[in-house]
């Protein structure tokens, strides 16, 4: 009996179970990161009493006021009704979710193709790129982003049957747009890859005109709700006081630039940043021969393969909501076309032989896998070790800071090896892992950048003034606390600093830390 390996591939489940227990194992350590960043915060404040509660949370803008995200909120209320304060809960939650976006990225791919003899190996190693995707820690491990992973799993429950129902408007598919549009803003693209869709999988003389009147009914849905959200919900999405309705043509130019880079190479995202804003000439220089080819291969490539034209096109709107403002977490729904793309180049190449492909798709997939894995390992140290310190520091000092009803903190880390620890957020995190009766007021003067929890802050008083300094390579963020704060006229840059006094006048027999070389130090009055 001859035996193949496609035999295996070629199961009608077996991609399936893959995706499935491939998240399931690449994921399984990020059970052990406790709450840190603004988790408890976002758990809070959808956080309701009751059943009868949780429905209002539908009558509720997001933490900022700006948005109205009900989904979201109340999958969050949900959880908290159901989990408590159990984080391996909400982890293990993140991970089900990130495998079902890819179990309904791989049926949207392999229908999309049908036309395709490849199509199961391209759809199912599509969604093995996305599910192991080195930019997806934000997404997966910070429980705050639930948005986006809703926003994408109703996003692609809605293409998928927009294509079951042979490319015509359906109520699943407007459904699944409404609750994609309700979870995040993200989605607003969706109309224009319905056109995508419509223009590039229909043997029509009309293709435009066609595409145009099919996408019609999710244009109007949309208008709709952005109509009803400004009107009931106040939203003020599209004001000057939303981030993302400000921003130039430069800085949407900049922003997909960057977005486009984290998508190609999205491994060493802090080496790779401090190296080009080091060395931007010598960048450039590297840069501009390497790019060049692999811009003219794409393009022989797409003028004989018009599906690559569509992914890429793909990325492109689904950037665009967001392209106002960069945050690497956007990137989630864009990957969906950058991961069909990347399997769809492999599977559609010049190889004679299938099994090269899938040697090739492998090794990609190791590449990805190993990179994700790494940065697991090191949110669960450096989130570990975070914690077990702020615990530390409250214990040692709980009974003058429940006498005080106040602590002052100079400074925190807010991230460590680009890890978000107590980035947002941190006076609800201090009082929850503090357990105080009465919540404590936390005051919070500035926020350090660090590449290990190990990197030296120089602490020290000068006359009624506290001075800290720390290396070059990171530096402070800084609050407008008024007449607390003088800052040094050197080591000015993008307001950044590496050097930060702070005056004492008002911080007299106050209870008073600052964050060095992996400890929280108290300052005395005595000092």
């Amino acid at each position: 009996m001859n035996f193949s390996y496609k035999d295996i591939f070629e199961k009608k489940y077996f991609p399936i179970i893959l995706i499935f227990f491939f998240t399931l194992i690449l994921y399984s350590p990020s059970i052990k990161i406790p709450f840190v960043n603004d988790e408890i915060s976002f758990i809070q404040r959808n956080q309701p009493a009751n059943i009868s509660e949780l429905f209002g949370l539908f009558n509720k803008k997001d933490y900022d006021g700006y948005y109205y995200r009900p989904i979201g909120n109340f999958v969050s209320g949900l959880s908290t009704l159901v989990f408590n304060y159990d984080y391996v809960y909400y982890r293990i939650l993140n991970i089900l979710l990130h495998a079902a976006a890819g179990i309904l990225l791989y049926y949207f791919l392999y229908y999309l193709l049908s036309d395709n003899n490849k199509r199961r190996a391209i759809a199912m190693f599509a969604a093995l790129f996305f599910i192991a995707f080195p930019l997806n820690d934000y997404v997966i491990f910070w429980q705050t982003d639930l948005f986006d992973r809703l926003m994408l799993i109703f996003y692609l429950a809605g293409l998928l049957s927009f294509i079951k129902q042979k490319l015509k408007p359906g109520f699943l598919s407007l459904l699944f747009f409404l609750l994609s549009m309700m979870s995040k803003e993200m989605a607003f693209s969706f109309p224009l890859i319905i056109f995508l869709i419509t223009y590039f999988f229909t043997n029509d003389s009309k293709k435009i005109y066609k595409s145009i009147l099919t996408s019609l009914p999710y244009v109007a849905l949309m208008g709709i709700f952005i109509l009803l959200r400004i009107i009931i919900f106040n939203n003020d999405v599209f004001t000057a006081k939303d981030a993302h309705s400000s921003g130039t043509l430069i800085d949407i130019i900049k922003n997909y630039s960057l977005f486009s880079g984290l998508l190609v190479f999205p491994f060493f995202i802090r080496e790779i940043q401090y190296f080009f804003l080091s060395h931007k000439l010598l960048t450039a220089i590297l840069l501009l021969p390497i790019a060049i080819p692999v811009i003219y291969f794409l393009f022989k490539r797409i003028q004989r393969e018009l599906l690559l034209l569509f992914f890429i096109l793909f990325i492109v709107l689904t950037i665009a909501p967001a392209s106002r403002l960069f945050l690497r977490w956007y990137l989630y729904l864009p990957e969906v076309g950058f991961a069909a793309f990347l399997s769809y180049l492999v599977f559609m190449s010049k190889f004679n032989s299938y099994k090269l492909s899938y040697i090739l798709a492998a090794a990609i997939l190791l590449i990805y896998s190993s990179s994700l894995a790494l940065k697991e390992k090191s949110w669960v140290i450096n989130t570990e070790s975070s914690v077990s310190l702020l615990k530390d520091c409250i214990n040692k000092s709980r009974d003058e800071i429940v006498k005080s009803g106040e602590v002052n903190f100079l400074t925190v880390p807010a991230k460590v090896d680009d890890i978000p620890i107590f980035q947002l957020g941190f006076d609800k995190l201090f009082n929850f892992y503090g357990g105080f009766k009465k919540p404590v007021t936390v005051n919070l003067y500035s926020k350090s950048y660090l590449a290990s929890l190990s990197d030296s802050i120089s602490s020290f008083v000068q006359g009624n003034n506290l001075v800290l300094s720390q290396i070059e390579d990171n530096y402070f963020i800084l609050f407008n606390n008024g007449k607390n704060l003088n800052f040094e006229s050197n080591n000015f840059m993008n307001e950044n600093r590496s050097r930060l006094t702070i005056e004492m006048t008002e911080l007299k027999n106050k209870v008073l830390f600052t964050f060095s070389k992996g400890k929280f130090i108290r300052f005395k009055e005595s000092q």
